[in-house]
């Protein structure tokens, strides 16, 4: 007997049938109907913030606005937050004195195409779009953990900054969304290097699901405070991309209300690990390449036994990534000698992703369902399956036909939580 499965696989999904004898359990976050009246939702909650003024009132008619959104690489839906949001600061302000700029962190620049896709035609052509220049910021002091400060000039050089983000559970710095509109959203490298520094990955609460006490997360806080990052309106999405929640305010008390309110959604607990866990990296655009892949592996990792197997269907259609990300992994003959390499010499690569890969690959063999070639995820240290059960049936020859399977279709959008260890 199997159940079959439904897995997001770029635009579309894989259809798996797994043995019933063997699912141990299937994640799933908590439904949340999408919001009938998103605009309604979205103007009730700028014009009744958490811990701050209205955000009308937050402004003036002479202020220089930069509104900062996410990139393509975030679900995030820009095209239908910007228009309420849009239309609040021009209660006070003219148009040509808002300015929004795309948080790329380090990754590459929106092409105009791009730039229509993510955030809309209307919005494009009618407002001053910029995507963020890592290389034209300004150092304005130095973190308490010691990170230099460097910050987008325009968005310094503003009256008033207020930034969009979607709030999901991430690998290392909690929960995404909040500050992290501005590190590394609108940082420089210096700042995110060391932000997302060896020693910095590694601390024990730098994991999905943990703020408090979180040294990424809290780093990236001080940062934002002190570049003056003043509102946020960060949204919450359910398994069909609809708006479910919606919180906006003080970057810090608003985040932190949405945290919870998705820790409770996302979060599942389970009362041992297994031998194999099938999952994706949520689809589209999360699944575009295999950087951005590690988060899904990442979450599967928590509760997946060590020696055991992990199998994720992610397309990857846009390639491996960045090549500083693929080098070090291509270039190293094991995982350990790739942590060896990041610790002596971090600064010439993205080392972030490769030491998360790296620390799971130590413990736990990876298989692939990708459009990769095959040559290339081998390199990566990883295994390529055609298929999700392609990679079951390889999986159970290693482990035995009784191994134990978690099935967790949406990736990281679901927190697997031991019993035991819940996230704070």
């Amino acid at each position: 007997m199997f159940t079959e499965f439904q897995f997001p696989y770029g635009d579309s999904a894989l259809t798996a049938r797994i043995p019933t004898k063997n699912i141990a359990f299937a994640l799933k976050r908590k439904h949340a109907r999408g919001l009938a009246d998103e605009t309604s939702a979205l103007l009730e909650a700028v014009r009744h913030p958490t811990t701050a003024p209205p955000l009308s009132d937050c402004v003036s008619r002479g202020d220089k606005v930069v509104v900062i959104v996410t990139d393509n690489t975030r679900p995030c839906p820009d095209d239908r937050l910007l228009p309420p949001i849009l239309a609040e600061l021009e209660k006070k302000l003219p148009r040509e004195n808002i300015t929004i700029i795309v948080a790329l962190g380090l990754h590459p620049p929106l092409s105009t195409e791009e730039l229509i896709k993510k955030l809309g035609r209307n919005i494009v052509s009618g407002y001053r779009v910029l995507n963020h220049d890592a290389t034209d910021t300004v150092n304005i002091g130095t973190t308490s953990r010691g990170t230099p400060v460097e910050v987008n000039r325009q968005v310094l050089e503003a009256d008033f900054r207020i930034s969009t983000g979607f709030i999901e559970p991430h690998f290392f710095a909690g929960f995404s969304g909040g500050s992290k509109s501005l590190s590394p959203g609108v940082g420089g490298p210096k700042s995110i290097y060391h932000n997302h520094g060896y020693e910095m990955i590694e601390h024990q609460l730098s994991r999905a699901g943990i703020l408090q006490g979180n040294p990424v997360h809290e780093d990236i806080v001080e940062q934002a405070g002190m570049a003056g990052l003043n509102f946020i309106v960060n949204v919450l999405l359910n398994e069909s991309k609809q708006i479910t929640h919606v919180v906006a305010g003080d970057p810090v008390q608003a985040h932190e209300k949405g945290c919870q309110i998705e820790r409770e959604l996302a979060g599942v607990e389970v009362d041992h690990k297994v031998d194999i866990t099938v999952t994706t990296n949520t689809g589209a655009p999360l699944d575009l390449d295999l950087y951005q892949t590690c988060k899904g592996i990442d979450s599967a990792s928590l509760i997946t036994r060590d020696g055991g197997i992990i199998i994720i269907a992610s397309a990857c259609n846009q390639g491996t990534g960045p090549e500083a990300f693929t080098r070090p992994h291509c270039s190293a003959r094991s995982p350990a000698e790739v942590l060896q390499k990041l610790k002596l010499d971090s600064l010439n690569y993205l080392p972030w992703q490769n030491q998360r890969l790296a620390n799971v690959q130590c413990i736990n063999d990876i298989y692939l369902v990708s459009e990769l070639d095959n040559r290339l995820v081998e390199d990566m240290m990883i295994a390529p399956v055609p298929s999700i059960e392609a990679g079951l049936e390889k999986a159970f020859q290693k482990l035995g036909a009784d191994a134990e399977v978690a099935v967790i279709p949406e990736g990281h959008m679901v927190l697997p939580l031991l019993k035991g260890k819940t996230a704070n």
